[in-house]
């Protein structure tokens, strides 16, 4: 249920580099391993150039130079970009999150703008790197999930030189199926769960995605949501299901599956983005994409979400975009 919405404009679109990418190839066609080997042929990034640097300097000169490798013809990127991410960073240094779980890591350009935070906030905790099987240990870490060997390949050495190899750890497969195994892979029983989720993967999945995590009791009361693309392309299924409310995900449930995949709503009116989804298309929740590898859930209605839309613009294209920011805020019985 949003109790609040509200838009955090940014004052410009940023430059334009590429046009309208969607019914193009704009991933998976070798820009991926052309970007890692470009990143490390870069001598500020060596060594010798960044081990006199702050980590939040040293990170950013990786960013820099991801999103300076993505202006290139045919190296469009699918990264949040400065004018979305810069709002979720700073969502991160007010809600200081100690366990950030992301879906699609894509080449870290996300991966490495939050998690550059969580070793200033959190100095004291054990990261990733470090994590033993005490499960009482002060855990902190960025863990992201991709399905692509490719991608994850280029994130990780990304990671690396921005000196936060031993925050992120990155698992590699469908993300559905990664969720339903997740606390055995990390060793984190219950009632351990992640204090924030950035999903930025293949949008079909991320309602079954949430559903899965809420199952799992993998997020709950006081985990902090963040669906990016939920403009362009957009999202109205994921949207309708962190708006509504218990009583209409409930009744919803309450209808059988659907095995095929229902009409997609359409997007509605820019100046109706806040207050649209209230009602509906709850019903193609009740749906889930061959990517979910036959897995099913229905998710736990009693949460409770607030939801706002972070503003921004996609970072290459200029096209205008959003982040749905929810924040659980409780459970109804």
């Amino acid at each position: 249920m949003v109790t609040s919405s509200r838009s955090k404009s940014q004052a410009q679109a940023p430059q334009k580099y590429h046009e309208p990418v969607q019914g193009t190839v704009f991933h998976g066609d070798g820009r991926e391993e052309a970007l890692l080997k470009h990143l490390q042929s870069l001598s500020s990034l060596s060594a010798e150039e960044t081990s006199s640097l702050s980590l939040q300097d040293r990170s950013q000169r990786v960013l820099d130079a991801i999103h300076e490798f993505g202006k290139g013809e045919n190296r469009y990127l699918m990264s949040i970009g400065d004018t979305k991410g810069r709002q979720v960073e700073e969502l991160v240094k007010e809600k200081k999150p100690k366990l950030i779980l992301e879906l699609g890591t894509y080449v870290g350009f996300s991966g490495i703008s939050f998690g550059r935070h969580l070793l200033e906030l959190h100095p004291d905790s054990i990261y990733p790197g470090d994590w033993t099987s005490n499960t009482q240990e002060d855990r902190a870490g960025y863990i992201s999930l991709e399905k692509s060997e490719v991608y994850a390949t280029t994130a990780r050495g990304g990671f690396k030189l921005a000196g936060l190899d031993k925050v992120i750890k990155v698992i590699t497969g469908s993300s559905t199926t990664s969720l339903k195994s997740l606390r055995e892979t990390l060793n984190m029983p219950k009632p351990l769960k992640f204090d924030m989720v950035f999903l930025d993967h293949l949008k079909p999945l991320y309602t079954i995605d949430i559903k899965v995590l809420e199952e799992e009791g993998l997020v709950g009361p006081g985990t902090l949501l963040v669906a990016d693309n939920v403009v362009k392309p957009g999202n109205p299924a994921y949207l309708s299901w962190v708006r509504a409310t218990p009583e209409q995900k409930r009744k919803s449930l309450q209808a059988p599956r659907l095995t095929k995949q229902p009409p997609v709503t359409p997007n509605p009116p820019i100046e109706e983005w806040e207050t649209a989804f209230h009602d509906g298309p709850i019903d193609e929740t009740r749906w889930a994409p061959d990517e979910a590898e036959g897995i099913t859930a229905e998710g736990d209605p009693g949460l409770i979400y607030t939801s706002e839309m972070l503003d921004g613009w996609d970072p290459y294209t200029g096209e205008k975009d959003a982040c749905e920011v929810s924040v659980c805020t409780g459970r109804q019985d």
